[in-house]
């Protein structure tokens, strides 16, 4: 298997991927809040409440706990960050 430049493997998916099912997130998942396309949070999912339509971050900005509605926001999963 070949590594492109950044060291990840060519299947990687190395772009943001929607989140339109909640349930589809767990702890630890990277993700972006976005309102009107525009990143509003970034952080680490804490907990889900997919009936509800709520996802918890721990923002990466300042390390508060953040409950995101998808009423107000989309989710994005972002890809891992390899070191």
């Amino acid at each position: 298997m070949t590594l492109s430049t950044t060291g990840q493997s060519p299947l990687v998916n190395s772009t943001p991927t929607r989140i339109r099912n909640l349930g589809h997130l767990r702890r630890g998942d990277s993700v972006e809040a976005r309102m009107d396309n525009a990143v509003q949070y970034r952080g680490r999912v804490d907990r889900t409440a997919p009936g509800v339509g709520l996802v918890w971050i721990r923002d990466d900005a300042d390390g508060s706990r953040r409950a995101i509605s998808t009423q107000d926001c989309t989710v994005w999963r972002l890809p891992d960050q390899q070191a």
